[in-house]
């Protein structure tokens, strides 16, 4: 009996564990070499990059970015995204990505995996 009720506690904690990482995640940052040269060489290792940048190639920051799954209703969200923004998901789907900076609206939909390396540039006006 013992020996099941620790059997037991074992999957209770693994599911729970599992219950509490979220389905989707929204990083940003970026700003200064020392933040931005981690953030590129980690591409790999998440499902997108996002990258914020001016239609002359300058970066930018400070873009309200919410990513989305419609079908299971799950979103993150940052205030103040840029110059890079990593998304991970724990599950392949289509996702939206919505940025506003300066009362520009920035939308596009993927279709991301976990680790899956996408990379986007989403561009404003000078």
């Amino acid at each position: 009996m013992k020996r099941l009720a620790i059997i037991l506690g074992s999957v209770l904690l693994t599911a729970s564990a599992h219950a509490q990482s979220p389905a989707l995640t929204l990083v940003c940052g970026g700003i200064g070499f020392e933040q931005s040269q981690p953030m590129r060489a980690a591409q790999g290792a998440h499902a997108l990059t996002i990258l914020f940048a001016t239609q002359s190639g300058g970066y930018v920051a400070g873009a309200k970015t919410l990513v989305t799954d419609p079908l299971s209703d799950v979103s993150a969200v940052h205030d103040a995204c840029g110059p890079i923004g990593q998304v991970d998901v724990t599950q392949p789907g289509r996702y939206r990505v919505t940025a506003t900076l300066d009362g520009v609206v920035r939308e596009q939909w993927l279709d991301l995996e976990p680790r899956g390396g996408a990379r986007i540039v989403l561009r404003w006006p000078d």
